[in-house]
């Protein structure tokens, strides 16, 4: 059993030797055992196929994942905790992690061990997995540690577009026609723009120079962020949205772009790709902000809520699957643009809102969970990812020295908070009382 790369998976998967990985983790109070720990990684082995898969390339230079009957289990790591920001450093050390994509599994994990309280880390090659599906397989792995016995069922086979589209789109000859124009002039655009690309001449970042910067709101300052959103009108995506894109021109002046990258969850769109299948990409919006410096923060904030419902509404993801699927051709050109091409965005920004994990299992605790980092070899690694658990946003911030100074990214935190305090201090009033 094998399939074809879909194009934005070969995005991902890029020349299968530079890594691209995306990094969970989780902080448990509480004993755990390796028997059991064990137990739960062969299950949710033997229940994805991607977690069994190698990547193989055909005579036409197509990678295709298939189902590798020898797999390797998956890897556990074990080390000695000592100081409460070892995740971290372990972090990197994830992201630098080159899978053996020929053989798999894509999957490892990090156990940072000590008698009463242990953080789990989870990484896996981001071309067969989105924060999603990260999200999906923590759980999985959370309930089997705390029952061995739990059955968490069986996929047979991969998601393939087949899956995806529906079959009277996969066969409109409307839709295949506009699928086919609208890959032709992307192939024409990436081709002219990948020309005016030398490689030779764009100084690559160092990968050691990478960094994460971790922190959290309090559960006032939580509660004070939701209230006001809602007041307002508005997701706390795009509030948060306007406070970096607001942060990144306060400290970068005039080399700030005003321009955020979001990704959707595609599973909003399809209802095919179940919330218990593993899969590695959504679809994106590109947000800008009003520049007018007398405009208030909320009502920016409303333009953009807005825009971003405009966009919504505008998103088709067959006609997405689709056209790209007519761009194989040039799948290394619009890598080479995305690795050395002009910076053009501020940042990506992904909020994966309350996680779906309880805080107490019967044989443990969450003690917290950090939003997840991901890192890859294109020219702007700029990422900001939160997430919400026990009522308290977690924020991860992941960059690079050589494109974003850390100092920089410091200050991009600090005025980010500050803003959001004060323009969240009298709902934040009324929480404390």
């Amino acid at each position: 059993m094998n399939r074809q790369l879909l194009f934005p998976e070969r995005i991902l998967y890029g020349d299968g030797i530079t890594p691209f990985n995306i990094v969970f983790v989780v902080k448990i109070a509480g004993t755990i055992s390796h028997e059991n720990l064990r137990n739960a990684l062969t299950k949710v082995q033997a229940k994805h196929p991607l977690l069994r898969s190698g990547i193989k390339t055909d005579d036409k230079k197509m990678p295709h994942f298939f189902i590798n009957g020898n797999v390797p289990e998956i890897p556990i790591r074990i080390i000695e905790r000592r100081y409460n920001d070892d995740w971290i450093e372990a972090s990197k050390d994830a992201w630098a992690n080159v899978f053996d994509t020929q053989n798999g599994p894509m999957m490892s994990i990090t156990w940072i061990k000590s008698p009463a309280s242990s953080e789990l880390l989870m990484s896996l090659h981001h071309c067969m997995c989105d924060g999603g599906a990260a999200m999906l397989l923590i759980r999985e792995i959370l309930d089997l540690l705390d029952n061995p016995e739990k059955e968490i069922g069986q996929h047979t086979a991969y998601t393939t577009i087949q899956d995806i589209v529906p079959p009277e789109i996969l066969r409109s000859r409307k839709q295949l026609f506009k699928a086919g124009l609208s890959g032709a002039v992307i192939r024409f655009v990436l081709s002219a723009a990948s020309a005016f690309i030398s490689p030779g001449k764009t100084v690559k970042l160092n990968r050691e120079s990478d960094y994460l910067i971790s922190w959290k709101f309090s559960k006032a300052d939580s509660a004070a962020l939701f209230k006001a959103c809602s007041a307002a009108g508005v997701t706390v995506n795009t509030a948060l949205c306007v406070a970096f894109l607001t942060a990144f021109r306060e400290v970068r002046g005039a080399a700030a772009h005003n321009k955020v990258t979001c990704p959707v969850d595609i599973r909003k769109f399809v209802e095919n790709i179940s919330k218990d299948t593993m899969f590695s990409f959504g679809l994106a919006l590109i947000l800008s902000m009003e520049k007018d410096p007398s405009m208030s923060f909320w009502n920016k904030t409303r333009l953009l809520q807005k825009k971003v419902t405009e966009k919504m509404a505008a998103m088709n993801p067959y006609d997405f699957l689709m056209t790209f699927e007519n761009a194989h051709a040039i799948v290394h050109k619009l890598r080479k643009v995305l690795t050395y091409g002009k910076v053009g965005n501020d940042l990506m920004f992904s909020n994966m809102g309350k996680l779906d994990i309880p805080r107490h299992f019967n044989t443990f605790d969450i003690e917290t969970i950090y939003s997840p980092s991901v890192i890859g070899p294109f020219a702007n690694p700029t990422t900001i990812i939160t997430s919400t658990f026990d009522n308290q946003i977690d924020f991860t911030f992941i960059s690079n020295d050589g494109l974003l100074p850390y100092l920089d990214a410091l200050s991009i935190k600090d005025s980010a908070i500050t803003l959001l305090q004060h323009e969240t201090a009298p709902v934040a009033e009324t929480v404390l009382s």
